[in-house]
């Protein structure tokens, strides 16, 4: 696959993301409202932090991913299934997404 095929698969990934938080089906914050944050594991796509939402002081973990071409399409994905599971009570609940610059 070439490079321009690459971005524009992955376009489509960050753009069904954008929807998302358009249409409010998922939430949004910035990376500035979370506290506290602590490191806890190390997964395939990142690293795992313990935070605190400042809004509602409630804590959370955190996913850091990073958004390079192989792993936007794993990235939504991931946000899909968590969507589809979110009610099951031996799953963390998905919350928000967010972004760091």
């Amino acid at each position: 696959m070439t490079t321009s095929s690459n971005n524009t698969i992955n376009n489509e990934w960050i753009q069904w993301i954008e929807d998302g938080i358009a249409g409010e089906y998922i939430n949004y914050h910035d990376y500035n409202e979370f506290h506290d944050m602590e490191r806890i594991g190390t997964g395939g796509f990142g690293e795992v932090y313990r935070a605190n939402l400042e809004s509602s002081n409630t804590v959370v973990a955190l996913k850091s991913l990073t958004s390079g071409n192989n792993n936007m399409k794993e990235i939504v994905n991931e946000i899909r299934l968590m969507r589809k599971v979110n009610l099951h009570t031996n799953i963390i609940q998905f919350l928000v997404l967010l972004k760091e610059e």
